[in-house]
């Protein structure tokens, strides 16, 4: 055992369930030590590591009924330990839990660390059995780099846990004349056996000094709630949607039980597109003197750098995680990765990404919002509904006071300036209505969760600014009213932005509509939140090509058949999927071009039953065109087929569409055409196939439609 001879200048806070620890190894009980942090943890410089660093020291000083967990592994922070934790540390049930992320967070993108280091508290601390907690703040030699486990110290006073400063401790003996910092350290970050020895100590004078503390509530988060709810995709459940050049292999951590071969390349030209879900998306990536860099991007955003050269690193081989996207709207996300085009082009050297880590994926409950939600206000100057500076687009009907919003990818564009936004929306029927707000290319999620009208405030950098209102919801779970929007004093509603120069409206189901295409796992109605027509092949398409987007599409919908009540032509041109809603005259501005898919649920529901597709399917399915063409005589029209299984399993639905074309043109009517989609899923489709369909109809109507 250690000799507890060192003065100990500063104590933790008190803490009682380490006190009850202590009592249980008083009494002769065993305990589960737990220690999870980066290469320190793992003993890295003291020999041998596993038996002579700080953890196993500690461990042995506090008796032999102690059982040693060390989780260290050796280049992780605590962004990545968020993700080790469960498996790792948690499922061993460990009475106490020692974090050393003090050294490794210094170089953790700060605008990460605070928040995923709190997230590991609050993990240990709302564990089905809390184990008591205890922080180790580590810097490099000399107390250098404070950064980080200054807001780590901070962070354990804020949750009242015992927390061992070492550099404090350490400078303390320094200026006693007691001890010299370069007798811990053969190297600026790694504490050799003698450093090792000394941390030990500390930590066995902390740990023997606590006293009782005050129970209580689990605070409120300092830094949020992101890292609470991460999730990781690596080995076989990091799989592309799209893949050229990448091949499944590279280097896996040796310390990280489990870990899997992501994917490496040593080509100029690679490239690797992923599904991903979070706020925030991360890349954990390898990187050494011997490897080249990759760049990554989220949707459409920036494009960062993953640099997996790195000179210092001269042969051994590190591990980074770098953000690629932050911020996010919550929900699903597409993910893209090439390798970079820079002065290792043509070198052969490889490129390689482990895992895909993201935070922010927040049950329905816990989902943040940018948005201050404030009563009606009655002071003047709020903008009508009506207001001409308004440009609306989609098929949007008359309310009392306002515009009502059904259809999914009903849209609102507008430029003011000023400092904020408040947004006036009522929900009017259905469940949670979820909306897009986009400002100035910045996405906002906004959920009307609750009865009545209420005032949406957004703060904003004073400036000009350009507004999308854009409806997530499908018509049939849900529809709002739009009352009017204010703006700060002294802002002003400009022109709105000049109208795109195509317009293309979709007809069609569930796979129109969006429908589950951001869930994670199998389909469900239950959140709403994942479900975005914004993200649909069609709107996808139209923001390809520039085009307004008008979206007629109702789950479970169809021209023979419904898995509800209602069939297409009894509400395809009406303000909502009721009979009740009015039709909808014909829009001032009719769509270029008119795009139908249905057919799904005229198969999937009668199979589901055991019964065939009605006969009449080809019959109705024509007369449905027709009707359509009734509307629009001067647009382009294109049938779609596919997206899920139905074209593929039941042949009555190509056969009725080639023959409506085959038809209509024998007829006179060659602005008429036919697609049937390669990408599909055999569920719901997700963003990922969404994003395929939409490449492949970009494809065909500029090629074969637009030309």
């Amino acid at each position: 055992m250690l000799a507890l001879s060192l003065t100990l200048p500063t104590l933790g806070h008190a803490d009682a369930r380490l006190q009850a620890v202590m009592q249980k190894l008083d009494a002769g009980e065993p305990i589960t030590l737990a220690t999870i942090g980066g290469s320190i943890t793992t003993g890295y410089a003291a020999q041998p590591p596993r038996e002579r660093g700080w953890a196993a020291l500690l461990a042995r000083s506090l008796g032999p009924k102690v059982k040693l967990v060390n989780a260290g592994v050796s280049g992780t922070d605590s962004a990545a330990g968020v993700h080790r934790l469960q498996a790792q540390v948690l499922d061993k049930s460990p009475d106490l839990v020692i974090i050393e992320f003090g050294v490794n967070d210094q170089w953790l993108d700060p605008a990460v660390r605070d928040s995923s280091y709190e997230a590991i508290l609050r993990k240990l601390l709302t564990a089905r059995k809390p184990p008591a907690v205890v922080v180790l703040g580590l810097t490099q030699q000399g107390n250098q780099a404070r950064d980080a486990v200054d807001i780590q110290l901070k962070l354990a006073a804020h949750y009242g846990l015992t927390a061992l400063d070492f550099g404090h401790w350490m400078q303390a003996r320094v200026d006693a004349g007691q001890d010299r910092w370069a007798a811990l350290y053969d190297e600026p970050v790694h504490p050799n056996s003698t450093g090792h020895q000394r941390i030990a100590v500390a930590l066995a004078e902390t740990l023997r000094a606590t006293t009782p503390g005050k129970g209580g509530a689990l605070p409120e988060p300092v830094y949020g709630r992101a890292h609470e709810f991460t999730r990781m995709l690596a080995g076989e459940t990091l799989k592309p949607y799209q893949l050229h050049g990448f091949a499944r292999g590279g280097e896996v951590h040796p310390e990280w039980t489990g870990q899997q071969p992501g994917w490496v390349t040593t080509a100029d030209d690679a490239e690797a597109h992923f599904l991903v879900w979070g706020r925030e998306i991360a890349v954990f990536h390898a990187e050494s003197a011997g490897y080249r860099n990759l760049e990554a991007w989220v949707d459409d955003g920036p494009v960062v750098t993953l640099r997996g050269q790195v000179p210092e690193r001269q042969g051994y081989l590190g591990w980074h995680y770098s953000v690629v996207g932050r911020d996010l709207e919550p929900g699903a996300h597409l993910l893209h990765v090439r390798v970079k085009k820079d002065e290792w082009t043509g070198s052969g050297r490889p490129a390689s990404l482990l895992a895909v880590m993201s935070a922010g994926i927040f049950p329905p409950e816990s989902h943040p919002s940018d948005f201050i939600r404030e009563a009606p206000s009655s002071q003047a100057g709020l903008i009508s509904a009506d207001d001409p500076k308004l440009r609306w687009i989609g098929r949007i009907g008359a309310a009392p006071g306002g515009r009502l919003l059904a259809w999914s990818g009903s849209e609102l564009r507008a430029r003011f300036t000023g400092d904020q936004l408040a947004l006036r929306l009522a929900p009017s029927r259905g469940g949670i209505n979820h909306f897009t707000v986009e400002v100035d290319g910045r996405r906002h999620a906004l959920a009307l969760r609750s009865a009545g009208p209420a005032d949406w405030r957004l703060p904003l950098p004073a400036g000009t600014h350009e507004l999308r209102l854009v409806k997530r919801t499908e018509a049939s779970q849900a529809e709002s009213v739009f009352l009017g929007l204010r703006l700060a004093k002294g802002g002003q509603l400009l022109d709105p932005p000049p109208p795109r120069p195509l317009k293309l409206e979709f007809y069609g189901d569930s796979i129109t509509a969006g429908a589950c295409n951001g869930d994670i796992g199998e389909d469900q109605y239950a959140d709403l939140s994942s479900h975005d027509g914004t993200r649909a092949y069609g709107a996808v398409t139209a923001a390809k090509l520039g085009a307004d987007y008008v979206g007629i599409a109702i789950s479970g919908i169809g021209i023979t058949a419904t898995w509800d009540q209602l069939l297409m032509p009894e509400v395809w041109n009406r303000f909502a999927p009721r009979l009740d809603a009015p039709v909808a005259p014909p829009d001032p501005r009719a769509p270029d071009v008119v795009l139908l898919n249905l057919g799904q649920n005229d198969h999937g529901f009668p199979a589901s039953k055991g019964q065939p597709i009605a006969a009449d399917f080809g019959p109705r399915y024509l007369a449905f065109v027709r009707q359509l063409r009734g509307r629009y005589p001067y647009a382009k029209i294109v049938l779609l087929m596919g997206g899920m299984s139905a074209p593929r399993e039941q042949p009555a639905i190509p056969r009725a569409v080639l023959g409506a074309v085959q038809t209509l043109h024998g007829e006179g009517d060659s602005r008429v055409w036919s697609y049937r989609f390669e990408a599909f899923s055999w569920a719901h489709p997700r963003i990922d196939v969404h994003a395929l369909m939409a490449d492949e109809l970009t494809r065909f109507l500029q090629t074969e439609v637009l030309k």
